[in-house]
């Protein structure tokens, strides 16, 4: 098994250099196998030396609103979290009025790590302010005061999901974000970096369309 982990970390470092070459229609889905693979290979290692895989062990909770501390678990891609509070307990955070490029879209993978190198296994505060339709908490993110939804807007690795957001954040908190992004675009980071970029919520209604 740790064979197979160290040509994958071969793959993803001959990938990371390619990137200067080719398109990233073509690096998205070699990065996405890239992960997949690696899940499967923990996977397999977990089976052998006994541990529990995957969400099994696990006591998730039924979402709600409200407010509570806890550490970052895993983050799923750049705008849903899993969350275990101070009892134990699992939380499927998805990140408010923000929308994060898919992980099969490009970027997605990047804006991924991004989150998970910034918060995984930090303890955070949670506030949530909604309940989606896949039943998972809407909220917003707090370490060490900053607010981490924010800062994936300021560091372009999201979109503000303005159309939601006017629903759910005051003038002044939309007029933040707002001015998040265009700093984002105009010093084209992350995302921005692309001055095509496609935001998630047309990538997701082109798949529909296929």
């Amino acid at each position: 098994m740790t064979k197979w982990r160290k040509i994958l970390l071969w793959v993803a470092v001959v990938l990371t250099i390619a990137k200067v070459w080719l398109p990233d229609s073509m690096i998205a889905p070699l990065e996405d196998w890239i992960h997949k693979a690696d899940g499967i290979v923990r996977s397999v290692q977990d089976i052998i030396n006994g541990r529990q895989t995957g969400n099994r062990g696990k006591k998730w909770v039924v979402a709600g609103k409200g407010h509570y501390t806890g550490s970052i678990d895993s983050v799923h891609d750049g705008d849903t979290v899993h969350i275990r509070d101070r009892d134990g307990h699992m939380h499927k955070v998805r990140l408010a009025n923000i929308d994060a490029p898919e992980i099969k879209q490009a970027y997605g993978i990047a804006s991924r790590d991004a989150l998970k190198v910034r918060i995984e296994g930090q303890p955070v505060d949670v506030n949530v302010v909604a309940i989606d339709q896949y039943q998972r908490e809407v909220g917003q993110i707090m370490l060490n005061n900053v607010d981490i939804n924010l800062w994936m807007v300021q560091q372009g690795h999201a979109w503000h999901y303005s159309t939601i957001a006017k629903k759910q954040q005051d003038r002044l908190a939309f007029s933040r974000y707002q001015n998040a992004q265009l700093m984002a675009r105009q010093k084209r980071l992350g995302l921005w970096h692309n001055a095509r970029a496609i935001a998630p919520w047309q990538f997701r209604q082109q798949q529909k369309n296929r």
